[in-house]
């Protein structure tokens, strides 16, 4: 469980910061060029869900998010035996809805500052960032490595292993109650 706390914390942490060098550094500028047609930087309160959908929902949403968390984080934590590839993209997005999370309780709004200049796009910041590498992630997890049947098999030869070594001990137990 260390592995997932440090990811957790981290993107937590990173969100945070960033958002307050944000605050206090483009709220009064319209837009800061990092690279030159590719990526800047400006200052917007998203009152919604991703890309401001549900602005008006805020509550709704909250709930959601909060039901969504708690369910991955009880699925991380019953769980501990899941690939690290799983383990680390529910961790992203644990930390990501976190992060945003925040800023919802604590402001009313969450803090969004990345903008792509070479394509219209929604503003986006470090929380978004990890929830998108995590689902994306997540899905590579699904499509590719999570087997359904070879776990399922695994514990089904467990289970038959189990029984015919009960069965032999309940044979071996008949056998010396009618030696007696």
């Amino acid at each position: 469980m260390v592995l997932p706390a440090i990811i957790i914390l981290f993107s937590i942490i990173l969100d945070q910061i960033t958002k307050i060098v944000a605050q206090n550094n483009l709220l009064n500028n319209e837009e800061i060029t990092a690279i030159p047609h590719i990526l800047g930087f400006t200052y917007v309160k998203n009152e919604g869900a991703a890309f401001g959908i549900f602005s008006d929902s805020r509550w709704v949403f909250m709930v959601f998010s909060t039901v969504a968390i708690a369910v991955m984080f009880y699925v991380l934590i019953k769980d501990k035996k899941r690939h690290p590839l799983f383990i680390i993209s529910l961790s992203m997005l644990i930390g990501g809805g976190i992060g945003n999370m925040i800023d919802r309780i604590f402001r009313g709004y969450v803090i969004d500052f990345f903008k792509f200049l070479f394509v219209k796009f929604a503003v986006f910041n470090v929380a978004d960032c990890f929830v998108t590498i995590g689902a994306v992630l997540l899905s590579i997890y699904l499509i590719f490595i999570f087997d359904d049947k070879s776990e399922s098999s695994e514990t089904t030869e467990d289970n038959i292993e189990k029984c015919n070594v009960s069965d032999n001990n309940s044979k071996n137990n008949n056998n010396s109650d009618a030696e007696s």
